[in-house]
């Protein structure tokens, strides 16, 4: 049975194409009709499962940065490994530093917070920003369920979960007759009801008669000024060098013997909108450094001649797809076509996971699921008292397929926007090296993936069953 490579991008240097693995420790190098395979299965990975692999392209090679979230999705864990068409140059591993750019030189990473830190919304506490802190004790200071025992809240009305089969005939014969009509037809749009997952809080939107306050706010004064960081490059013999800067990096990139380095000199600006919330206006700034001489080990930022970065959300929008389109275009030359059956180092080592971690991932993945079908909590305009409401979800039915580390959780049900449909669909608990996926906001994601229609047509299903 053969097992393809799965690109995650492919890098030219010179004749040769890097192509990586998403997941796995492998490479391909190809050279006209020459396949070698590069391995480093005995590389650091980071401290969890791998969540994100990202492609840094230079001239010589590629840089292919590992990230996991960690448990819980809060800590930020990488690792990195350089390729170049004759092998690997080294494996790193990168704590929580961010990647900002790469080049001929090497990897550049710096500080991974971001420059929302620095908005000023808590210049009045004692908060270590530097050490990355943050002030969480007002967060359930005004908690409206409070004391509240869902169990004795009225439920509120509810439209049927599903229509007629006759109001579903009339629906599919609009479809069909909408589909012959255009080209590219639209699909239902049904409201999305926010439906609640487990004991959540919802928010009707206007149509549910729920009126955000148009009670202007305060001008919220100035951002802070973001902190001294290091910027620091990782060559591809693994040593390296630091930089230290004066204000936050964002961003590096390079053009011959100039180094131009993105800043944040503050944190965003906050300014009071038309509906009575904040908009925030993210300040960046571009200097370029002279290598010609080297490294310096400072950059002050405020000492040199400075640019300033329009931030533009449609601008990062279009850039954001643009890439989505480059690296799509680079993968499909090679899906499907590159045969890993027999190449040895392609695959990481078993994590050494003790049976009650095994046991306790199932679990908490599991629990999640069998939560579905649980009622949520809402209140709107008309009925400012809280109310329980029903979920989108019903008939909701987990099941545990696989042994370690091939265990997939498998979760089916019926849910009110795809009447007359059971859905299905499968997650894999760990990956294949044995290491607890993340899982954080599954049930978000998958509510979006239905809102939205992101799941395959109805044609698809198989006795009634779509997988998604």
């Amino acid at each position: 049975m053969s097992s393809f490579l799965d690109p995650a991008d492919a890098v030219a240097v010179g004749d040769a194409t890097i192509v990586p693995d998403a997941t796995r420790p492998v490479a391909a190098v190809v050279t006209g009709d020459d396949v070698r395979w590069v391995t480093w299965s005995d590389a650091l990975l980071p401290a969890g499962a791998v969540d994100d692999v990202r492609v840094l392209a230079t001239t010589d090679g590629a840089w292919i940065v590992y990230g996991s979230n960690g448990d819980g999705g809060d800590a930020v864990s990488r690792s990195a490994v350089h390729v170049t068409p004759t092998g690997v140059t080294c494996a790193v591993e990168l704590g929580d530093r961010r990647p900002h750019g790469a080049d001929v030189d090497g990897l550049w990473i710096g500080d991974p917070r971001p420059a929302s830190m620095w908005d000023g919304e808590d210049d009045d506490v004692d908060v270590d920003v530097d050490a990355g802190g943050s002030d969480d004790s007002d967060a359930d200071a005004d908690d409206p369920l409070d004391g509240v025992d869902p169990e004795t809240l009225p439920w509120a009305p509810a439209e049927p979960f599903w229509p007629t089969p006759e109001e579903w005939a009339a629906t599919l014969e609009t479809e069909a007759a909408a589909e012959h009509d255009h080209d590219d037809p639209e699909l239902l749009d049904d409201e999305d009801d926010g439906g609640p997952y487990t004991w959540s809080i919802g928010f009707g939107d206007e149509s549910d008669g729920f009126v955000p306050s148009m009670e202007p706010l305060a001008d919220p004064g100035p951002p802070l000024p973001t902190p001294a960081t290091d910027l620091v490059l990782v060559r591809p013999d693994g040593t390296r060098a630091t930089i230290a800067v004066d204000h936050l990096v964002d961003g590096v990139g390079r053009e011959g013997s100039v180094l131009t380095v993105r800043y944040a000199p503050t944190g965003p600006r906050r300014t009071p909108d038309s509906a009575g919330g904040l908009d925030y206006t993210y300040q960046y700034r571009e200097v370029d450094v002279d290598l010609s001489d080297g490294l310096p080990t400072t950059i002050t930022t405020d000492a040199l001649p400075a640019r300033t970065v329009d931030e533009d959300e449609d601008e990062d929008e279009s850039s954001w797809e643009a890439e989505e389109a480059r690296l799509e275009a680079a993968r499909a030359p090679w899906i499907e076509r590159l045969d890993l059956t027999g190449v040895e180092g392609a695959r990481w080592p078993l994590h050494d996971t003790d049976d009650s971690t095994k046991a306790q991932a199932v679990a908490a993945l599991v629990g999640v699921f069998e939560s579905l079908a649980e009622p949520g909590i809402l209140w709107t305009r008309e009925h400012p008292e809280p109310r329980r409401a029903a979920s989108a979800y019903r008939a909701v039915e987990v099941v545990v397929e696989g042994e370690w580390p091939s265990t997939e959780v498998v979760v089916s049900f019926e849910h009110s926007d795809v009447p007359y449909l059971r859905l299905r669909r499968r997650y894999r608990v760990f990956d294949d090296a044995g290491h607890v996926e993340d899982w954080t906001y599954v049930t978000v994601y998958l509510e979006e993936d239905i809102a939205t229609r992101d799941i395959p047509a109805r044609d698809a299903a198989v006795d009634g069953v779509l997988d998604i």
